[in-house]
């Protein structure tokens, strides 16, 4: 490496201990444009290059150090992080334990190898990797933290609690410390200890999405309806598969079980308070969600939930209009149009709950059912015998489209 080169590879080593990614990348091109086959500067060009979330450029020279140096620990690590940003984490895996192959005694690697573990829901596997980086190091806060982690994903909630007071007292600014203390305090129902810990965490990142999404829960969990029904959503998802399919029938089953008891009082409450559970759970969210965007931390909410919270609020508005119509003497074919119009409300409030691919497709069905409503709501006035199917289809279709985000 010719003078000049040297001079901007440390220049890039500096700017990159700084936290200018962008500058130290241009540093470290220079540096390699005299000397393309150094390794260590394309390992620090791929660090600059990870800061900067280029995931696909910091995996190529990651690689490219690798093909000239198979034995440089640091480029399988920075290798492993670039695979991780990009989802590929059964690579990173392969990457980071390629690294301890190497060097079993370095704790950072069990520490990342923790992470890709926790991603890939391996938590009994993950939680192994962040004792063993525990051990080589005590010292690290984030070994600290991606233990608490991984113990808060194998539901030990209260070594998690410790393991994050552990990494805290070892750095009070430790953002996957205060990011697993929020989850602790949802976990618990929420209000405001994960409002403030979540608002920590937000501050130390500002640009992280997760602990966005984290906060609005926070805030939406000082409503005691909500904490109550975010415990039981977290407590149902860590149960098998079975038992959460059996909540979700409930309301059916409860029907033909208590079919023998019909006019009997304790069997008609009990009936009404499971289906109130149940009608609870589906739009107590976009309840919350339109009362957050009432407020000044309306920013929280992503453009995926503003869209469900609208729609939620159209087909909900239409259906309670439609069936006070109904009521106050309009045709009983009214009211039948307005519980489907209520189904369809349940199914859209929901819709950033699900994966991108399948929200298109509901969205979508949602402009043809309120196409189909207006038509229904005319005809049925109108008279016109094309709205009896029409309320069927409405109907028929809010109960698809409520399965269709409950099986998403």
């Amino acid at each position: 490496m010719d003078d000049g080169a040297e001079v901007a590879f440390q220049r890039g080593r500096a700017l990159l201990d700084l936290g200018r990614a962008r500058e130290a990348e241009a540093q470290f091109r220079v540096a390699l444009a005299a000397d393309p086959g150094n390794p260590v500067a394309h390992t620090l060009l791929a660090q600059a290059l990870l800061r900067q979330e280029k995931y696909p450029e910091a995996r190529d020279a990651s690689r490219t150090a690798l093909a000239a140096a198979p034995e440089f620990v640091l480029a399988h690590s920075t290798l492993a992080a670039a695979l991780a940003g990009l989802g590929e984490h059964a690579a990173a895996l392969d990457a980071v334990r390629g690294g301890l192959a190497l060097a079993p005694e370095v704790a950072g690697l069990h520490l990342q190898e923790a992470y890709v573990l926790l991603a890939q829901q391996r938590n009994a596997e993950a939680l192994a990797s962040a004792e063993r980086a525990r051990a080589l190091d005590p010292d690290s806060a984030d070994a600290a933290a991606v233990h608490a982690a991984a113990l808060y994903e194998s539901q030990r909630l209260d070594e998690a609690d410790a393991a994050v007071l552990e990494a805290l007292r070892l750095d009070p600014q430790n953002l996957d410390a205060h990011r697993v203390r929020g989850l602790l305090a949802l976990r618990r129902g929420g209000g405001r200890s994960a409002v403030q810990a979540h608002r920590t965490a937000m501050r130390l990142d500002p640009t992280d999405a997760g602990i966005r999404d984290g906060l609005s829960v926070a805030l939406k969990s000082r409503n005691p309806l909500y904490g109550l029904l975010l415990r039981l959503s977290l407590w149902l998802n860590a149960q098998p598969k079975a038992l959460r399919w059996g909540f979700l029938l409930l309301p059916f089953v409860l029907t033909r079980l208590l079919r023998p008891f019909d006019g009997q009082t304790w069997a008609l409450v009990l009936l009404v308070l499971v289906v109130a559970l149940v009608l609870l759970s589906w739009t107590l969210e976009p309840l919350m969600n339109l009362v957050l965007l009432c407020t000044r931390d309306r920013h929280l909410l992503r453009r995926a939930a503003r869209q469900a919270t609208y729609g939620f609020v159209g087909f909900g508005g239409a259906a309670i209009a439609v069936a006070v119509i109904g009521a106050a003497g309009g045709p009983p074919r009214l009211l039948g149009l307005a519980f489907g119009l209520g189904l369809w409300a349940m199914a859209v409030g929901s819709a950033h709950t699900i994966a991108a691919k399948r929200r298109r497709i509901l969205l979508t069905a949602s402009w043809v059912a309120a196409a189909v409503a207006v038509f229904a709501f005319a005809g049925t006035l109108a008279g016109l015998g094309g709205a009896v199917p029409a309320v069927t289809v409405l109907f028929l279709g809010g109960i698809a489209a409520t399965w269709f985000t409950v099986l998403s």
